[in-house]
């Protein structure tokens, strides 16, 4: 139920956390262990160096942080991995949080759920426990996590939740090993009994930077044979290119939203991968209201049209830049990349066939 004026609130809470710089929205990686070996996951198997020297948080300093992050006005807490149940100390962490009054989301690939685990998630009170599907068959979505019997154990994982009575979101990474079976997995996962289905057709790069996984995107072909299939004449009727898509908003990267590795490692999102500081050297205060020149470039970046390519594009009426993608792809944050431009250019073309066109 979305109650009478909710959507305002929310953004007038939001504008006032731009305004003070309060990090509403805050996602921590508790560990990069895990259980399954995706074969497009962006934190394992990274490059020699990159994580030398580096020790994950103990449970004492994941305590003050969130203590931290509270201190800071935080509200949403974000509990990944890696797989947070493959983390020893998981509970006692989510049920700190939930102490200090977070309202919490959690990621598991539902493999370790059982019903004993299910009745503790729900003392938590999440907003919602969201897992990965990969495929409507165990065949395909194995194949990707690289563990068989990853699929009966994540089937039976959203059963055992919903009995709990907690929210289940269910995600997707549409790639080519499971494009075959994307018009498929909505409708699987609404049967399985979940709340919720999303998905994403961007194939992050590795968080050393190692585009390998990338190998696993769509291609051209079958991005504009999915985009056909998802974007209804609906949708294509409503406009997208009204008003001026210059002052559209952009996320809030290193604004209200930031990332803490299992290192301690603070970023301003997952995907942007520059580090502003580390947790386990200083307070998380400091770092975050400390002026240097990412986080200042980040500030000035508020809509579409502080970017300096986006005026001259055709395409900025239905795209949606990610400026962490955008680092990662071009290790530039004000760059359009590939991927971006090879998506906004189809949703354009089919969109304007349909009538939706300026």
């Amino acid at each position: 139920m979305i109650y009478p004026g909710a959507e305002a609130a929310v953004r007038r809470l939001v504008g006032r956390a731009e305004e003070k710089r309060i990090p509403l929205w805050v996602h921590i990686d508790l560990t990069h262990r895990c259980n399954l070996s995706c074969i497009h996951c962006y934190c394992r198997e990274l490059s020699d160096g990159f994580l030398a020297g580096k020790t994950e948080m103990t449970l004492a300093e994941i305590r003050r942080v969130i203590d931290q992050l509270a201190e800071s006005g935080a509200l949403y807490l974000t509990l990944s991995g890696g797989e947070i149940l493959a983390y020893p100390h998981f509970f006692e962490v989510a049920e700190h949080a939930k102490r200090k009054n977070f309202c919490l989301t959690l990621f598991t690939n539902g493999t370790l759920v059982d019903e004993a685990i299910a009745r503790r998630m729900k003392g938590l009170m999440p907003k919602s426990v969201e897992m990965s599907i990969y495929g409507s068959t165990a065949k395909v979505h194995d194949a990707i996590t690289g563990k068989k019997g990853s699929f009966e154990r994540l089937t039976a994982a959203v059963g055992i939740l919903k009995r709990e009575g907690l929210r289940v979101v269910l995600k997707s990474v549409i790639m080519e090993p499971n494009f075959h079976q994307a018009e498929e997995i909505p409708g699987f996962a609404r049967r399985l009994g979940a709340d919720d289905y999303d998905f994403t057709i961007e194939v992050c790069p590795k968080n050393d930077g190692t585009k390998t996984p990338q190998q696993y995107q769509l291609s051209e072909k079958h991005i504009y044979e999915f985009m056909s299939m998802i974007i209804t004449d609906e949708m294509a009727r409503e406009k997208p290119f009204s008003g001026d898509p210059l002052q559209k908003a952009v996320c809030g990267t290193g604004l209200t939203t930031c990332y803490i590795t299992p290192y301690g490692d603070v970023h301003p999102c997952p995907q942007l991968f520059i580090p502003m500081g580390n947790v386990k050297k200083r307070h998380f205060k400091e770092i975050w209201e400390n002026t240097t020149t990412l986080m200042e470039e980040l500030r000035s970046i508020k809509t579409y049209g502080d970017f300096e390519s986006c005026p001259a594009c055709r395409y900025v009426g239905v795209c949606r830049k990610c400026i962490g993608m955008a680092y990662l792809e071009t290790n530039d944050i004000r760059k359009c990349y590939k991927t971006l431009e090879t998506m906004s250019r189809i949703e354009y073309e089919i969109v304007s066939k349909r009538g939706g066109g300026a």
